[in-house]
């Protein structure tokens, strides 16, 4: 891995405070990891365990060295036909094996082990920073990953070139005259000269960040295209999976990609710092923010991922995502207080009475859903087989304690979660390998953190296909009739939600983004008549204002709209739908009237065509091998797709009646298959339009 590249993220100044508390007798009495906020020196502790792992434990040496035997123990059979770089995979095969070969390997915990400037900063309580970075690279003191040198002694002596590609990086800015270019190059093949290994005298064999104007970006897929035209890579070795491959690319090509790995692949253990790491905090720090409040959002994010309670026995793992697939499934599901059995044990004692309210800060239940609240593993097991049913792609969650909670009812998914502490978060569960990035959370809404945050999701990152959905669950209380009931102080907190929503949905709107609003509104839509807003200019409805008063085909697209209403719980106090998926014009497209409309102009078209004979004329007037080859090019394909449909969508494929009753409902019709104390779900499908 490129040290300096991680080490500049937010990910790289946020650790986990670590408390001692010893009794007057020097006995060891508590060891406690607490989110609590912290100044960013005291943040650096996070990584003590990391970076004494591997300086000190013997499993870490055995790994490293493992990685590199198998990495040497492969070199001639990974000389045979073939690259590892994904870069030469379309060269025509005669003038690929035309090339001299050659090895990439990266630099940073994987040649060279820089755990001493990490153990420097937990040392003097220090976050990263470019200054004490590159003073570490200019002392060359950085040793060898054991193993490595056995390895890259054994590759040129098999006369296959080593190149060097590092995250190391030249500076920025022009320099002044007569200065080095790039000191960074100098001091690292310094340290490689003095450590004497092959090739290391050779300048070029040296790729930094930023040597090149192409090579600006932390992602070393130009640089492995540069070498790609010039030599045969026959294996590459890193300790981060960038070393090889973009992350959204090996996402949607994983299956394909993974045999990879122990036959041209090798992959050193690094716990210190990653693309791994920047992952789990993409999106938590707001612009603008100042150090030290990154610090301790990213912290909470990072708490947040906890998983406290291992998959049930029996779950089944989920499909992972098809890049070949052609429509992506998203649906929203608000599963009452779904919190892990070990939280809700935490919490039940100390409930909240009175249904008074519960700051975003803490971390408290109601009573009114203790005991019911505490979900047996039976409970579980329905929701899983429920979630199972939904075989949604994305699923948008409300009420859900974060991806430990998540994982109970959707195992096997990945998960985007708010940070906020209080138990009902909003989310997202997605398909495992389906390309995402999460966007953080959209604070606006939440109101000075008293209601609930939006959560940000980008689907398909950087392709044709890329959509962001933003995850709501708005303030309840006021499900229909004005807001401007004076008499419910509920439906004026809901009012004062809307503006900061509009503002992003008109953003989204205005930019021509692809993109969907979904989660619990807590607002009948259906019930909602008359305008955004009365003679005063006072809000009323909530539809017709985030909507814009769009003319129809222009707006936002309602989802449940026109699905009926199933009520999955005898008694229910609801009729129509609080959940919803609000479609934006750019991805909509067309309407649900629209597309139910062409379904039945189609159809009653080919019933017309047949009846009349003009099918028939036509097909006697045309020549036989055309007819076969119309078989062929067009009708196959379409017995085929009618056949996927069916497999792939149901609620699509099926007869428009049979759609109204399957796309969109709370559940399917039997008492047996409900979710247990959850509330309705809304599902839609998205058709992608270009390659994923």
């Amino acid at each position: 891995m490129s040290g300096k590249s991680a080490m500049t993220t937010i990910g790289r100044t946020v650790q986990t405070r670590l408390r001692h508390a010893r009794a007057a007798s020097g006995a060891l009495l508590a060891l406690c990891m607490l989110p609590v906020a912290s100044s960013a020196p005291d943040s650096a502790r996070e990584q003590l365990h990391s970076v004494l792992w591997m300086q000190t434990a013997a499993e870490y040496r055995v790994l490293a060295r493992q990685a590199w035997q198998l990495a040497a123990a492969r070199l001639h059979a990974a000389s045979q036909p073939g690259s590892a770089a994904l870069e030469q995979w379309d060269m025509p095969a005669r003038h690929l094996a035309s090339l001299p070969t050659a090895v990439i390997v990266d630099l940073d915990e994987t040649v060279l082990d820089n755990s001493y400037f990490q153990a420097r900063m937990l040392r003097e309580h220090k976050d990263y920073s470019d200054a004490d970075w590159d003073r570490w690279m200019a002392e060359e003191a950085a040793t060898l990953v054991p193993g490595a040198r056995e390895f890259l002694d054994e590759a040129a002596h098999l006369g296959h070139r080593i190149f060097y590609v590092s995250n190391r990086e030249c500076p920025r800015e022009p320099v002044a005259a007569g200065a080095d270019p790039c000191p960074a190059k100098a001091w690292t093949q310094h340290n490689l000269q003095a450590l004497g290994l092959p090739g290391a005298r050779d300048p070029d064999n040296l790729l930094l960040r930023g040597e090149r104007p192409e090579w600006k970006a932390s992602d070393k897929t130009p640089r492995r295209a540069w070498l790609g035209q010039r030599y045969r890579i026959i294996a590459m070795v890193g300790d981060d999976l960038r070393d090889f491959v973009d992350r959204p690319l090996f996402d949607a090509r994983r299956d394909e990609l993974m045999p990879l790995f122990g036959e041209r692949w090798f992959m050193l253990p690094n716990a210190m710092y990653g693309s791994w790491e920047r992952a789990l905090v993409e999106g938590a720090c707001p612009a603008g923010s100042n150090q030290d409040d990154c610090a301790r959002l990213a912290l909470e994010r990072k708490y947040s991922l906890l998983q406290t309670t291992p998959p049930l026995a029996g779950a089944a793992t989920p499909r992972a995502w098809d890049s070949n697939r052609d429509r992506l499934r998203v649906a929203t599901w608000n599963i009452e207080y779904l919190i892990e059995p070990s939280t809700y044990a935490a919490l039940a004692g100390s409930c909240v009475k009175d249904n008074s309210r519960i700051p975003g800060s803490l971390r408290q239940i109601p009573c009114d859903i203790v005991p019911k609240g505490d979900r047996k593993r039976a409970d579980f097991d329905a929701l899983r087989r429920y979630a199972a049913a939904l075989d949604s792609d994305v699923i948008a969650l409300e009420e859900t304690d974060g991806p430990g909670a998540a994982a109970l009812v959707f195992p096997g998914y990945d998960y985007c979660f708010s940070t906020r502490p209080n138990v009902q978060k909003n989310g997202f569960a997605i398909r495992r390998g389906l390309p995402f990035r999460c966007d953080g959370e959209y604070l606006p809404i939440s109101m000075g953190d008293n209601e609930r945050r939006g959560v940000v999701l980008t689907l398909f990152p950087g392709t044709a296909n890329e959509m962001t959905l933003l995850g709501v669950h708005l303030r309840s209380g006021c499900p229909d009739g004005l807001l401007t009931n004076e008499k419910n102080e509920r439906c004026a907190r809901l009012a004062a939600q809307l503006p900061s929503l509009k503002q992003w949905i008109d953003q989204q709107s205005g930019a021509g983004t692809r993109f969907a609003v979904l989660g619990d509104f807590n607002r009948r839509f259906s019930l909602e008549k008359g305008p955004a807003r009365d003679a005063s200019g006072r809000l009323q409805n909530v539809f017709a204002e985030l909507n814009g008063n769009a003319p129809s085909g222009k707006g936002l697209t309602s989802i449940a709209a026109k699905a009926p209403f199933r009520k999955c719980i005898p008694g229910d106090e609801y009729d129509s739908y609080i959940d919803n998926v609000l479609v934006g014009p750019a991805l909509g497209h067309l309407s649900y009237a629209e597309v139910i409309g062409a379904f039945h102009i189609t159809g009653l078209l080919m019933l017309v065509l047949g009846a009349s004979g003009w099918v028939k004329r036509a097909m006697n007037a045309i020549p036989m091998p055309i007819v076969m080859a119309m078989v062929a090019g067009v009708f196959l394909r379409f017995g085929l797709d009618l056949v996927f449909a069916l497999r792939d969508d149901l609620a699509i494929a099926a007869p428009s009646w049979l759609f109204q009753r399957t796309t969109s409902r709370p559940c399917c019709g039997q008492a047996a298959t409900c979710a247990p104390r959850s509330l309705s779900f809304v599902a839609t499908s998205v058709v992608l339009t270009g390659a994923a």
